[in-house]
């Protein structure tokens, strides 16, 4: 496990690993916005996934499977991209802000 971070999904200390991915986004007055996005591999939520499969299954990595699990990290990191934000639900809530109704 990782730290004993909570997973924000199913709120238990199972998360595996984090993967932290650098992104942008071009804001309303025309800004590049930079951000990190993290992305956690949760042993329960994620448990369908080979990588947490290999994770729970060994204690630690052995040489010899070096090669198997670069490609399930591979493919875990190939899956995976942060969430970006829902402009349609941003612009909703500064308006409703806007109006003191937050």
């Amino acid at each position: 496990m990782t730290r004993d971070l909570t997973c924000p999904r199913c709120r238990t200390p199972s998360v595996l690993a984090v993967l932290r991915r650098p992104h942008t986004w071009t804001n309303a007055s025309r800004n590049q916005v930079r951000g990190v996005g993290e992305v956690l591999l949760c042993a329960r939520c994620d448990a369908g996934d080979p990588l947490v499969t290999y994770l729970v299954v060994h204690e630690s990595v052995q040489p010899e499977d070096a090669a198997h699990l670069a490609r399930l990290l591979l493919h875990w990191i190939d899956g995976t991209r942060p969430r970006k934000p829902d402009e349609t639900a941003l612009k909703a809530e500064a308006e409703a802000w806007y109006r003191g109704e937050l």
